[in-house]
């Protein structure tokens, strides 16, 4: 699905991904971003997603 994410004061477009299970997704956070508002490893954040595009799968 393609989302706008935001975090802090970044906002960018990217896609979310199926997780392994539970339903849940997986967001990537450009190097940038990351950069930006000084996440390391093991920081918990807020995330806003707004989905922009759903793509459905074409039935034959």
């Amino acid at each position: 699905m393609r989302v706008r994410a935001t975090v802090g004061g970044s906002t960018w477009a990217t896609s979310i991904f199926p997780g392994s299970g539970g339903g849940a997704f997986v967001l990537p956070i450009k190097r940038a971003v990351r950069k930006a508002e000084a996440f390391d490893v093991g920081d918990i954040e807020t995330v806003t997603v707004e989905i922009i595009d759903m793509c459905r799968p074409v039935r034959s």
